[in-house]
């Protein structure tokens, strides 16, 4: 049995090893200039989004980029998405907006209105941004510059989350808890195994004519998953990707309430464990279960060691990812309940094949 203490306390040390590689690999964009400055389509879809999109297309105005567009696919919003998308288009001659085809039946509705953006696109470079993301003046020169200097394929922007409820720091620093303890995020680009990828669908940057030839989001029409598995297709390909963190440059306020948040992360969260659920269940029961195992099997003292581990785990995502270190070390316990919530949400979704989605039904793919 002390075989199993000790492997949990080894599995922890090495998460928080890997937490402190991210902390040190500068995974942000740079403050650079590009090289030349490309037309570049800044694509939106949008379904009921009259409560965020505004202030994207705000912060799209005063963007310091010379020569980019703005498009928003209207997929059928049902709210007042359309007024807001009219006052803005009014106001900017660069912002354009179109209301989206019918969905077929083999699509997801995020997925095909983002082919359908892609196919009006005229830039070089197409990004793909949530209505829920915020962007600094110089986000897209920086992204544009990163892209270029690194000859990418994809660049995947992982946006510092907005939390201002105790509900949002009860739930949303588990995305990064997860992805920046468990992937060396600099192996996504140094590495060419299509396992090590990772990927955020707030912000997805391709080269036009690499997405047009290969039709990326074609390739994943029936995934509710898309921007994971388009990345572990791309590597696949040979092509190269960088995913970083959005630290002062791309922002996100993903959910407001704790059941909005469990029922959005609980959608795909199994794809952070390579797509399988047992994985993730049984990381949760690592997790869940870890302090009282290693209490029980090697005392107290080994208890503080697990207690130490955790706590600098926890400060060093928090600095990389820029969230308050107090509340992110404080409400930890509270977090691993959410993520209790998140797994088993995850897995009763799953037998019922379906969930609901912004409206729509969705058929589970994975």
């Amino acid at each position: 049995m002390e075989i199993l203490a000790i492997v949990i306390l080894a599995f922890l040390a090495l998460r928080t090893f890997v937490s402190l590689v991210n902390l040190f690999s500068d995974l942000h964009l740079p403050d650079k200039k590009p090289s030349e400055f490309p037309k570049v389509s800044l694509l939106i879809p949008a379904r009921n989004e009259e409560a965020a999109i505004g202030r994207l297309l705000s912060d799209i105005q005063k963007l310091n980029y010379p020569d980019f567009e703005a498009i928003v696919c209207n997929d059928h919003s049902s709210d007042n998405t359309e007024e807001i998308l009219n006052w803005f288009a009014g106001e900017e001659e660069r912002i354009h907006w179109f209301l989206g085809e019918k969905l077929p039946t083999d699509w997801l509705g995020k997925n095909f209105a983002c082919h359908q953006l892609a196919q009006k696109a005229s830039g070089k470079y197409l990004i793909f941004l949530d209505a829920d993301v915020e962007l600094s003046n110089d986000s897209i020169t920086k992204a544009v510059a990163y892209f270029q200097e690194k000859k990418l394929s994809l660049l995947s922007v992982f946006p510092q989350q907005r939390m201002e409820t105790f509900a949002e720091q009860s739930t949303v620093p588990v995305m990064n808890w997860i992805l920046q303890s468990l992937l060396p995020m600099i192996l996504v680009q140094k590495t060419r195994f299509p396992s090590i990828s990772a990927a955020n669908g707030q912000f997805m940057m391709f080269e036009a004519e690499n997405y047009r030839t290969n039709q990326w989001h074609s390739q994943v029409r029936n995934q509710n998953v898309e921007d994971i598995r388009l990345a572990r297709m791309i590597k696949t390909k040979g092509l190269k990707m960088a995913v970083l963190l959005g630290n002062r440059d791309i922002f996100c306020r993903m959910y407001r309430q704790f059941d909005e948040a469990v029922l959005g992360f609980s959608r795909n969260m199994h794809e952070y464990f390579g797509g399988k659920r047992a994985i993730m269940a049984g990381f949760w029961l690592i997790v869940f279960s870890g302090p009282l195992v290693v209490w029980a099997i090697l005392g107290w003292e080994f208890v503080c060691v697990f207690t130490a581990l955790v706590i600098a785990n926890r400060l060093f995502v928090a600095v990389a990812s820029r969230q308050n270190i107090f509340t992110s070390v404080l409400l930890h316990p509270l977090q691993i309940i959410s993520f209790t919530a998140i797994v088993f949400y995850n897995i009763f979704r799953r037998m019922k094949k379906e969930t609901t989605w912004k409206g729509r039904r969705i058929k589970l793919s994975s």
